[in-house]
C-alpha cells in the first residue's frame, strides 16, 4: 500500500501546528533506516511517526520501538497499520512531555523526522536531559542541520552551535527535497546523524552551553560586556581570552573554559 493510503485515512488535514508533514517518499525512509546502524538489542523512540512511513521500514529490520504521536488521528491510523506486531509500542502523547526515564538500559538510538514546531526544543531537551539516548538519526529543517555543524565566526554559528559540539558528534548526511512529504513543507530538509556518548563534565558543558545563550542574547555586543554578570574582563584575559571578542568569535572549547573556570 502507498503511504497516500494512510494519510487518507486521517479522514482529516495534516495540522500545521503540529508540523505535519508526511514522509511519502519510501526510498528516503530506507535510506534514513540504513543509517541507524544499531544492534538488534539497541531499542528506538521514535518521535513523530504520523502514519507511520519510517516506523514501517525500521520494523522490517526487527527494531524494537516506542513511538510517541500527539496527534489522536494519527495514533488511530499507526495502531491500525501496526496493529498484533509485537516490536512496537505506541503512545499517544506530547513529546515534550513524555517520561524519557521509562527509557531504560544503556543505551537508545532516536529516530525521527522531525516536526518543525518542536524540533529545535526537542533536541536540546534530549541531548542535555537524556544521555542514555546515544544515537540520533533525525531529519531537520536544512538551516537547523547547517547551525548544527557551523564554525565560529559565521552567520549560522549560535548557541545551539556550542551545545552540539560540546555534547556530540554532527554530521550531515543528505538533503531531502520537499516532494518527499505531503503536504510539502516550504523549506529543504536534511537528515543528521548525531552520536552523544555519556560526559564525565557534562555538568561544565550544559553550564557552557548557558553560558553562550546569554552571551548570544547580546550577540553584537563583546563579551567583556554580555558576560560582565558572569565573569570580569581581567579573569577572561588571564584565560587568553580576548574580551573584545563576540558571542559568534568564541569557539566552544572557550565557552567550555569559562565555564570550567567558574567552578
Amino acid at each position: 500500500m502507498s503511504e497516500y493510503f494512510w494519510i487518507e485515512k486521517l479522514n482529516e488535514k495534516p495540522k500545521y501546528k503540529l508540523g505535519q508533514n508526511f514522509l511519502i517518499d519510501t526510498n528516503i525512509s530506507r535510506k534514513i533506516t540504513k543509517l541507524v546502524q544499531g544492534q538488534l538489542a539497541d531499542p528506538i523512540i521514535e518521535i513523530g511517526p504520523g502514519t507511520g512511513s519510517l516506523t514501517n521500514e525500521l520494523l522490517k529490520d526487527n527494531y524494537r520501538i516506542k513511538a510517541v504521536e500527539i496527534d489522536k488521528a494519527a495514533f488511530d491510523v499507526l495502531s491500525e497499520r501496526f496493529v498484533g506486531i509485537p516490536n512496537i509500542e505506541i503512545f499517544n502523547e506530547d513529546a515534550m512531555e513524555f517520561d524519557y526515564k521509562t527509557l531504560t538500559g544503556p543505551w537508545w538510538i532516536f529516530v525521527s523526522n522531525l516536526p518543525y514546531n518542536i524540533g529545535t526544543r526537542l533536541l536540546v531537551k534530549l541531548i542535555t536531559e537524556v544521555p542514555v539516548i546515544h544515537r540520533y538519526v533525525v531529519m531537520v529543517q536544512k538551516e537547523v542541520a547547517e547551525r548544527m555543524v557551523a564554525k565560529p565566526s559565521t552567520k549560522d554559528y549560535g548557541s545551539l552551535t556550542v551545545l552540539f559540539q560540546l555534547f556530540t558528534e554532527v554530521k550531515i548526511q543528505f538533503d531531502v527535497s520537499k516532494n518527499c512529504f505531503s503536504p510539502q513543507p516550504k523549506v529543504t530538509s536534511s537528515v543528521v546523524t548525531i552520536q552523544r556518548e555519556s560526559l564525565f563534565d557534562e555538568e561544565i558543558r550544559i553550564q557552557a552551553f548557558e553560558i553562550s545563550k546569554i552571551a548570544f542574547q547580546q550577540k553584537r555586543k563583546k563579551i567583556r560586556s554580555s558576560l560582565n554578570t558572569i565573569i570580569s574582563e581581567e579573569d577572561l584575559s588571564k584565560m587568553n581570552i580576548d574580551p573584545n571578542l563576540r558571542a559568534s568569535d568564541l569557539s566552544p572549547d572557550m565557552y567550555y573554559e569559562i565555564a570550567k573556570e567558574l567552578q
